[in-house]
């Protein structure tokens, strides 16, 4: 039989917010710049719109963030 109350085992609040949160961990916060791969050509980031659903205005190819 199973004791309860004793504070042990699963469902008990034992976490410890090991997560990396969004991006994996690599939230780049508000402003920087998008950066093409193939030319080079940079354009102000848009908060909402990651960096690879961007297509470079020079070449057409799709952008990367800049770190």
């Amino acid at each position: 039989m199973q004791k309860r109350g004793t504070g042990q085992g699963q469902g008990q609040g034992k976490g410890r917010g090991g997560g990396l949160g969004r991006m994996g961990g690599k939230g780049l916060g508000l402003g920087g710049s998008c950066v093409c791969p193939s030319c080079g050509a940079r354009v102000p980031h848009k908060r909402g719109v990651p960096c690879v659903k961007v297509s470079c205005p020079k070449c057409g190819s799709k952008m990367t963030r800049a770190v």
